[in-house]
């Protein structure tokens, strides 16, 4: 019997002591982790690389101003530093605002650095196989078909007008109601709404009505920004959690789904019925639109008919694509331009100047024109994948900013907090309420 019992007290020391021994194993491996954690933290800069969880713990404590928080950490770097998920993810990469790198990827050695499947995952629940997400032969061809359209005289003169009149017609007489009513304005959502219906008359050849008299909601418009804005968060959501919410369809990808729903169905509704009404006609006929030349495959300066054929998802990917670039990146560009005048305002006696002088000498330097580097500002991308658009979205903001301030002083509402928005475009989280004061008669 007291064998019995010595056997039952040795196994039961025997099994307490590997579980002390297991649990100072893991200790040990915990201990082990932090301290290389924190080891790398003392010997590297940039963002803390978490065990196991890479970089998302750093951003999600400062995810209400992750922005500013990767360019601190871009500074104290030396403009370089690593990025890793969790140790489940394959979204590893490196951030760098070095010019020299960035042209080497963009330019220099650019068939080496496609978008990858990380970035392809995120994003092609939305944007598919369009222009934005699209690498290889795929994105070559959308962006042969866009090149040839928009670097046209017709397209230069077409969308000249359609802005022209947007702001003269719609833009300045809400301006000039708001005035008369005394009423404040949220500049953010005027310009969004002003850019949605350019990208929409330019692109499809329709206007939403979004800068009706009386400020509609448009469902597309929502839809469209929630899905962005989805789409982007799960960068900083571990990909096997994302992944099994869709699977499930839960939580935000259950929503993603939905909004994804409304936009491809707008957008699909418009292709159909212009490939009817073409189909009739047989010719486009007086429209300027990107939609109906892409349908009738023919080259508007050469009359030729084009090689490419676009089946209707390919035209929805690329015009989805080009909404995105070409909405969302101008509207908030010109807000952002706007505080930063109310910031420093004695740029605005400059700009009014230059306004009314012309003076393009100002460009020229030694007989040439003034150019910098693309890969110092990357607002428009660089390399062969420099954006198609870029002098439409400069035309459009130039025209913008300059009829306004010609017009109005633009006074910010006072109290109000200014932050970006976590998103695919560097919204204002609360957009900017402001007040226009008239400055002179035309």
């Amino acid at each position: 019997m007291k064998n019995k019992e010595l056997i039952c007290v040795t196994e039961y020391w025997s099994l307490i002591e590997t579980k002390i021994r297991l649990s100072h194993f893991v200790l040990a491996l915990v201990a082990l982790f932090i301290v290389r954690a924190f080891t790398r933290r003392l010997t590297s800069k940039g963002p803390m690389i978490w065990p196991l969880l890479g970089i998302i713990p750093s951003v999600l404590l400062n995810i209400n101003d992750v922005f500013n928080y990767f360019a601190d950490s871009l500074n104290q770097s030396g403009g370089t530093f690593i990025i890793r998920a969790t140790c489940m993810d394959r979204f590893c990469g490196i951030m760098t605002v070095d010019t020299s790198s960035i042209e080497y990827v963009l330019k220099t050695n650019f068939l080496n650095y496609d978008k990858g499947e990380a970035f392809i995952d995120i994003f092609s629940d939305v944007f598919r196989n369009g222009i934005f997400v699209a690498d290889g032969e795929t994105w070559k061809e959308q962006r042969v078909a866009l090149t040839s359209v928009m670097h046209t005289s017709w397209f230069v003169e077409s969308s000249h007008s359609v802005i022209q009149d947007l702001v003269h017609q719609k833009l300045l007489k809400l301006i000039n109601k708001s005035v008369k009513s005394d009423k404040i304005t949220d500049l953010q959502d005027l310009l969004l709404r002003f850019t949605f219906d350019n990208i929409c008359i330019t692109t499809f050849g329709i206007s939403p009505g979004c800068l009706s008299i009386e400020l509609p909601d448009v469902p597309f418009v929502a839809a469209f920004e929630k899905a962005a804005e989805l789409s982007y968060y799960r960068i900083f959501t571990p990909t096997f959690i994302w992944k099994a919410l869709r699977f499930f369809s839960v939580g935000p990808e259950k929503k993603l789904k939905e909004v994804t729903r409304i936009v491809h169905k707008f957008v699909g509704e418009i292709i159909t019925n212009r490939r009817i009404e073409l189909c009739k006609s047989g010719h486009v006929n007086d429209r300027s639109d990107i939609l109906s030349k892409l349908i009738i495959k023919k080259d508007p300066d050469t009359k030729q008919q084009m090689d490419d054929k676009f089946s209707d998802d390919m035209l929805r990917d690329l015009c989805l694509s080009f909404i995105l670039a070409g909405r969302d990146t101008t509207s908030v560009a010109l807000v952002w331009f706007f505080w930063l005048i109310h910031e420093h305002p004695h740029v605005e006696n400059l700009i009014l100047d230059e306004i009314k002088e012309f003076k393009p000498e100002r460009w020229i330097k030694n007989g040439k024109a003034v150019a910098e580097s693309q890969f110092k500002f990357l607002a428009f991308n660089g390399g062969p994948r420099l954006c198609v658009g870029k002098q439409f979205a400069y035309i459009q903001m130039k025209m913008v900013a300059a009829s306004i301030l010609l017009r109005y002083s633009v006074k910010v509402v006072g109290g109000q907090t200014v932050v970006p928005k976590v998103t695919t475009t560097l919204y204002m989280k609360n957009g900017l309420s402001v007040n226009f004061k008239p400055r002179l008669k035309l």
